[in-house]
């Protein structure tokens, strides 16, 4: 709900739990007051800072009760008075003396505006929005600034528009999807770290201290790295209580998320595009919009943010159609052929599948190339190894009752292929020798020629085929992004616009087709890719104990039914073994499937993998649309716990896993958490009947949960009667 209340002239935007107030103040300056929880209409004017600092600029003449630099902003230019960190940062004409900003005019309405070219929370019944106008003095430049609220799951997205109306060149240097201020500083800082096989793997926590974080990547992607998740919080919030404010961006490149403390303690968080060698000139009368901040306010602490999050992504990212259907159960052609593949493999492969309840056969690299130092580009069928086409293939496995997928990497190219020769001015490149990484280049996508040509390619190769899924892949970071026909601080942005432009052309072409994102691994896990593909390939370390680590850190911001969580040998990453059941445990997590060459198994071992293919299916209603407790962290290095829990709390689900063996502490007792406390459980495993509130407030005990073998961990699923 938003409302307007004219005469103090305050904007208060609510949402089921939280308050969102800003307003207009003095010299039509656009103010913040407040966000957190959910308060009534008051006049909150007063906790704006009218003290007197000396050196600070004022904007009166007549006295120095008002100062840009003290006051909480909503959009904070360099060069206008406010000497803390800038959200924007931009000049007319080679001019810097017009930057303060004034209100022009707002208008409320229900549903919300879509970001020409950017991926953006949908439009649902409730959506409503605030839509604000602010300009400089001389009327040269505007912004127009968007809050759209998510009422029910606690969310408020937000982004800007800058517009020259002016007749000389605008020139952008910085250009922030959202600026936020908070009095004071005592909060800490959660980010989600990691690398290449280790991809969110470390949830970093930091209490603020005065100067500047900055959570940021600069690879043209999100990265392995850092991941464009950022959240603030109470120094004694936990899972399950204290103040936690989450904030990520529906954005896949370069990114910034900078938290600074000003010299008298205050903060300020601001989140966009990265403003490492970006530069935007607008002509007169263009415009320019940021990509798309999301954020949201628990007093739950990280759990409750969590669970806004993983609420508004599904319901509002994701696409409708794929946000909880059930997922398919694929099994990938790379780990039982890799550039051997062939036709008569991957028929053999589905023949095996049957048997192991998949019900996915996805055809990865190798059916247009011999290796990886050729060929990508091209997308024309190796028909030596695969006679009957990708059309006859794909016919030939759904005859078998199962459904096709296939591997794409349409964002690069290899030089030794055809397309590079028919385009050699075709990759982003600064030099005539540019860096190669993994033998391949990043196509020009800024260019729309390029985005066309390939679209058309993938599209001519594929028509008719039965496509049911894509494996959408980027494997290398950028480096040297120039373009032969694109402004040198223009690259990044409009390299990232472009690879959403080839998305949204090939899946429109190519219909009801569900897309899985990858980034050589999980270097693209981010809110823009989960707009165009209902899940993401989390990681390729795929070894059971270091996944719990890397899907555990994920989940902070993004839900279960997202994260890509394949069974596999279990030891390809770090050569530690593992049991079965932990492997399928560890693999439930989120969306389940297989990376397997399913001739090295025996009946017995097929068998049991079609057993946890039938319990992940009758399990999946709780990925798909439960809510998710955090009971353990795996960083104790002991033991590592969860639960699942539906909407209505009449079914959930237990996970308890052994990380490294520990007697000290198995009397321990794990409280369980988010079931009804009047509602009684039976829990399905030993038939005992026992009410939420025992399970949530006496718990069982650690050692209790060991009803098998220790190293195959516990599942437990509970049933209200």
């Amino acid at each position: 709900m938003i409302r307007f209340n004219e005469q103090e002239k305050i904007f208060h935007i609510q949402t089921q739990n939280s308050s969102y107030v800003l307003c207009i103040s003095d010299f039509n300056a656009l103010e913040h007051l407040y966000y957190g929880k959910k308060i009534p209409d008051d006049g909150i004017k007063y906790i704006s800072n009218r003290q007197i600092y000396a050196h600070l600029a004022h904007e009166s003449r007549e006295n120095r009760a008002y100062s840009a630099a003290v006051v909480g902003m909503e959009i904070a230019p360099f060069n206008s008075g406010d000497i803390r960190t800038p959200s924007v940062v931009y000049d007319y004409n080679g001019c810097v003396d017009h930057n303060r900003l004034r209100y022009q005019s707002h208008k409320i309405y229900k549903g919300r505006k879509r970001i020409e070219g950017l991926p953006h929370s949908r439009e649902s019944e409730e959506t409503e929005t605030l839509e604000i106008v602010l300009s400089d003095d001389e009327k040269t430049v505007e912004f127009t600034l968007f809050y759209t609220v998510y009422a029910s799951v606690d969310v408020i997205a937000r982004h800007q528009k800058i517009k020259n109306n002016g007749t000389m060149s605008l020139s952008i240097q910085k250009f922030s999807s959202m600026c936020l201020d908070f009095y004071g500083m005592d909060f800490d800082t959660v980010t989600l770290e990691g690398m290449y096989l280790y991809e969110r793997a470390q949830v970093s926590r930091a209490p603020l201290s005065r100067g500047v974080f900055k959570n940021n990547s600069l690879t043209g992607t999100s990265s392995h790295n850092r991941n464009p998740f950022i959240a603030l919080c109470a120094h004694n919030a936990d899972e399950d209580q204290g103040d936690a404010y989450g904030f990520n961006l529906l954005y896949s490149g370069n990114f910034a998320e900078e938290v600074s403390v000003s010299h008298l303690g205050d903060t300020r968080l601001i989140a966009g595009i990265d403003d490492t060698g970006f530069a935007w000139t607008l002509k007169a009368g263009e415009s320019l919009s940021s990509p798309e901040a999301v954020m949201t306010y628990s007093d739950q602490g990280l759990g409750g943010m969590s669970r806004n999050f993983h609420d508004h992504i599904r319901q509002n990212i994701i696409e409708k159609q794929f946000a909880f259907m059930p997922r398919p159960i694929v099994i990938n052609s790379w780990e039982a052929s890799y550039f051997t593949v062939t036709e008569e493999k991957v028929l053999a492969l589905a023949e095996s599948a049957k048997d192991c309840g998949i019900d996915t056969v996805v055809l990865d690299d190798g059916w247009f190339r011999p290796h990886d130092r050729k060929g990508l580009g091209d997308w024309r069928t190796d028909r030596e190894k695969f006679p009957s086409g990708i059309k006859g293939l794909s016919q030939k496995v759904h005859a078998m009752g199962l459904k096709f997928g296939i591997w794409l990497e349409p964002e690069m190219v290899n030089d030794q292929s055809d397309f590079y020769k028919e385009n050699p001015d075709c990759i982003l490149a600064t030099s005539k020798l540019p860096l190669i990484s993994r033998y391949q280049y990043i196509l020009d996508l800024t260019r729309d020629d390029i985005v066309q040509k390939i679209a058309d390619r993938i599209s001519e190769e594929l028509q008719g085929a039965e496509i049911d899924y894509i494996k959408w892949d980027f494997n290398r970071y950028a480096t040297e992004a120039g373009s032969y026909k694109t402004p040198q601080g223009e690259v990044y942005h409009r390299q990232m616009l472009g690879a959403y432009k080839l998305l949204a052309i090939l899946k429109e072409r190519l219909g009801n087709v569900l897309f899985e994102t990858c980034s050589g691994g999980g270097g693209r896990f981010d809110l823009g890719m989960l707009y165009y593909s209902p899940q993401i390939w989390t990681s390729d370390n795929t070894d059971p104990y270091a996944r719990v680590f890397i899907q555990n850190g994920t989940s902070y911001a993004y839900p279960v039914s997202a994260i890509s969580c394949h069974f596999t040998r279990g030891d390809c990453t770090t050569g530690r073994t593992s049991s079965y059941d932990f492997r399928y445990r560890v693999a439930a997590f989120g969306s389940y499937g297989y990376e397997l060459d399913l001739s090295e198994y025996s009946a017995e071992d097929k068998a049991a993998f079609k057993g946890y293919s039938e319990s992940y299916r009758k399990d999946e209603d709780l990925n798909l649309s439960g809510d998710l407790y955090r009971l353990i962290s795996p960083e104790t290095n002991l033991f590592y716990a969860y639960m699942k829990v539906s909407k209505d709390k009449n079914k959930a689900q237990l996970t308890f896993l052994e990380l490294n063996a520990s007697g000290f502490i198995e009397s321990t007792t794990l409280r369980l958490k988010g079931l009804d406390p009047e509602k009684a459980y039976k829990n399905a495993e030993t038939g005992e009947v026992l009410y939420g509130a025992t399970l949530m407030n006496v718990g069982i005990r650690i050692n209790d949960l060991y009803r098998k073998k220790r190293e195959d961990g516990y599942t437990v699923t509970f049933y209200a009667v």
